[in-house]
């Protein structure tokens, strides 16, 4: 995990920001191309929050030293688009709000198993020093 910025870096703000534009055009292609919605600033806007939100949330985590966390919520965050871009295929009505839940789902679950994660390591930490 050399890749990953140690804690405290200014790295990780530029991994936000990255992060924050990538999500953003990986949602609003979901949105306006594969469910084919028509383009709202209003919902392009809040999109872009979600994605801002999120990647300076777990970028925040992993500058706080949170490492294994920030990389299992962002595993969780890409599942979760791969899993809304398949949902959204074969749009019925119900399909955009499923695949907006099943996002969501995947990003909390990649949450929890970072938290898990971290937690397993700092016990194993504990355990060494002891």
């Amino acid at each position: 995990m050399r890749w990953i910025p140690a804690a405290r870096s200014g790295q990780w703000w530029m991994f936000a920001g990255v992060s924050s534009l990538l999500v953003s055009l990986l949602l609003w292609l979901i949105r306006f191309v594969a469910l084919g919605q028509p383009f709202t600033g209003a919902h392009a806007f809040r999109f872009m929050m979600l994605a801002v939100i999120l990647s300076f949330l777990f970028s925040f985590t992993g500058w706080l030293g949170a490492r294994r966390l920030w990389l299992f919520s962002n595993i969780g965050l890409f599942i979760g688009l791969i899993l809304m871009a398949l949902y959204s295929r074969d749009v019925t009505g119900w399909e955009d709000l499923i695949s907006f839940l099943v996002f969501l789902q995947a990003v909390a679950a990649g949450f929890v198993a970072g938290l898990i994660v971290e937690g397993v390591t700092l016990l194993m930490r504990l355990a060494k020093k002891e």
